[in-house]
C-alpha cells in the first residue's frame, strides 16, 4: 500500500497547479467545497437519461458532472447541457457504441484544466 502524501508534498503539488514558485506562500482564502456528480450512465441521450439528469442537477446542484459509458457522441447532447447550466466540457467520444466519458461544468463556478484525454 502506498503511504499517504505528507502535507508538504500536498503544498508542493498545489503550488505546481497554481504555477507558483516553490517558496511562494499559498494564497490565503476560504476553501470552498465543490459538489461533484459522477455517474456510470450506461448510455446517454435518450429521454429517460435527460429526465434523470435534469432531476439530479436540480436536486444536487453539482458544480462538475462526469458521465461514463455514454455510448453516444457528445455533440448530440451539447445544447441539452447548456440548457441545464453547464457551458464548458471536455470529452472522449465512444468508439462505436462502447465507452465515452464526458466532463461538464460551468466555467463561472469551477476552473478545470484537462491535462490529457484519450480513448
Amino acid at each position: 500500500m502506498t503511504p499517504l502524501k505528507s502535507m508538504e508534498d500536498n503544498f508542493k503539488a498545489i503550488r505546481g497547479y497554481l504555477a507558483l514558485d516553490s517558496q511562494a506562500p499559498l494564497p490565503q482564502q476560504t476553501i470552498l467545497s465543490m459538489d461533484l456528480l459522477i455517474w456510470n450512465c450506461s448510455g446517454a441521450g435518450n429521454k429517460k437519461f435527460k429526465l434523470s439528469m435534469r432531476d439530479l442537477v436540480q436536486i444536487h446542484k453539482p458544480d462538475l458532472v462526469i458521465l461514463m459509458e455514454t455510448k453516444v457522441e457528445f455533440k448530440a447532447m451539447g445544447l441539452f447541457f447548456n440548457g441545464i447550466g453547464f457551458i464548458t466540457s471536455a470529452h472522449v467520444d465512444p468508439i462505436g457504441r462502447s465507452g465515452g466519458i464526458w466532463m461538464i461544468w460551468n466555467a463561472n463556478i469551477a476552473n478545470v484544466r484537462v491535462v490529457e484525454a484519450s480513448s
